[in-house]
């Protein structure tokens, strides 16, 4: 299954910089002006690419305007796929809205540099791109090209936009159709619903790609005979016996853990008693030798009153 997985606004509709995960039900809330609808408007525009559906009225600036003001202005999606997650990479150029695919997972450091300024030119990005030999499309600079990569409509998109493909119909278009609809809160009939997935899953038009279901079908015979084996009364008593060795393990590990712990609160507590022990064995010291010194005069002192009274002692 391919989806939406992350949205990234770079420079992009008065934000500087900000990830946002889709990938599963997203909860927005927040007070007006915080960025509910520009967020919304982001997403259905991956899906349509039509700026002018996307429930903007007039008076405002055009979708390319407010969502692309500076030449660094990026909008880029992340989406996931069977054989890895792919970008595209939404951006204006010659006062259009143009995309490129990128054949690798989101990273930061492909378009802003560590001093976290985005790249002024696309030869930036694609100098990084080349020294990972990352694949990358040539600029798509038309909606319904795109549309077409996207819902694999075309064969020419199919061919060499294969890849990027959300899916294979070409009764597309009443898909991105219904989303604008639920996004902008329009009349939507369950009997258009129905027709939408009726013509998007034609059987006349059914194009299964075997290439990209090859990974789910390698080695499927040992995996079969793995679950008729894990079926038998000995292999689940096996399993039951590494099920409990593991719970047994993994308490083991949290004592463990516990007992790191408090070794590293006892070194610490040691390390940070070690200068006022040293700093008490100093004045020890010091003290000894005070006292060591007095021993030495007195006894000094006393063999001489001891001398004194010898030489009494013999006079009289």
């Amino acid at each position: 299954m391919r989806f939406l997985n992350k949205i990234i606004f770079i420079n992009s509709a008065t934000i500087k910089y900000v990830d946002v995960l889709a990938d599963g039900n997203v909860h927005l809330i927040g007070t007006q002006g915080v960025g509910k609808s520009t967020l919304l408007r982001a997403i259905l525009y991956f899906y349509n690419a039509d700026s002018l559906k996307l429930g903007i009225s007039r008076e405002k600036k055009s979708f390319g305007e407010y969502y692309f003001p500076f030449q660094n202005s990026f909008l880029i999606y992340e989406v996931v796929r069977e054989t890895g997650p792919f970008c595209i990479l939404t951006f204006k150029a010659q006062g259009k809205v143009c995309f490129r695919f990128i054949d690798a997972p989101y990273d930061k450091k492909y378009f802003v540099d560590v001093n976290g300024r985005a790249f002024d030119k696309w030869e930036e990005t694609r100098q990084i791109l080349d020294g990972l030999k990352i694949d990358y499309t040539r600029k798509v600079d038309r909606y319904e090209e795109y549309r077409d990569i996207v819902y694999g409509n075309s064969e020419t998109a199919k061919k060499e936009f294969g890849k990027y493909a959300l899916l294979q119909s070409k009764q597309y278009k009443n898909i991105p159709r219904t989303i604008q609809n639920v996004f902008l809160n329009s009349k939507l009939e369950a009997e258009f619903i129905k027709q939408t997935i009726i013509m998007s899953l034609n059987e006349e038009d059914i194009s299964i790609d075997l290439q990209s279901y090859t990974h789910h079908l390698k080695n499927f015979e040992e995996q079969l005979d793995d679950v008729h084996k894990y079926k038998l009364p000995s292999v689940q008593r096996q399993a039951e016996n590494v099920v409990k060795y593991h719970v047994a393990i993994r308490s083991l590990e949290r004592d463990k853990n516990n007992s790191c712990r408090q070794l590293v609160w006892a070194a610490n507590q040691v390390q940070r008693s070690i200068p006022k022990l040293t700093d008490k064995k100093e004045k020890a010291e010091s003290e000894k030798q005070i006292l060591l010194r007095k021993i030495s005069i007195t006894e000094s002192r006393f063999r001489s009153k001891t001398e004194k009274m010898k030489s009494e002692i013999s006079v009289l």
